[in-house]
């Protein structure tokens, strides 16, 4: 399993009130899918966005990442419990969550470990749900190279 790279703890301030947030609909649409709305686990969850979207649609969220500054910005919630733990090992019990949420963050995890790990900790037929941001495409061919460039040669190393 490769370390854990702490890019984020040291500005877990602004981290909070710079990240974007997410429309309820998606939680909405998430919850439908799942097998049952009694626990979702927000996997990287830096200080909880979704996690606290997730809590809108399950009875009990887990917010976990390996940042405590990242954690400790995380709003309370009496939906929503924290703990700092790795993507890969999670500590939660086997077959303990309907849905598994990666906001933003699957390109930071060891992904046969974490994948082993939410195979474990789901329950039959539950759901992993991974969503990033899009790259940008703008049928330019001169700003399309360019940001071809920026996103695998310049950003790509540390995705």
């Amino acid at each position: 399993m490769k370390p854990f790279a702490d890019h984020f703890s040291a500005l877990a301030g602004t981290y909070s009130v710079a990240r974007p947030t997410y429309p309820p609909a998606l939680f909405e649409w998430l919850a439908s899918t799942a097998p049952g709305r009694e626990r979702a686990w927000d996997c990287a969850a830096g200080n909880g966005q979704a996690a606290r979207g997730l809590a809108s649609c399950f009875a009990a969220v887990i917010a976990t990442d390996a940042s405590a500054a990242q954690i400790a910005r995380s709003p309370s919630n009496a939906r929503v419990s924290r703990c700092v733990d790795l993507a890969e090992a999670s500590g939660l019990r086997d077959g303990s969550v309907q849905l598994v949420a990666v906001a933003q963050a699957l390109h930071w995890l060891d992904l046969d470990a974490f994948y082993r790990e939410a195979r474990r900790v789901l329950v039959p037929r539950g759901v992993l749900a991974v969503w990033c941001y899009g790259l940008v495409h703008l049928n330019d061919p001169a700003i399309d190279t360019l940001l071809q460039h920026l996103y695998r040669s310049v950003l790509g190393p540390y995705w």
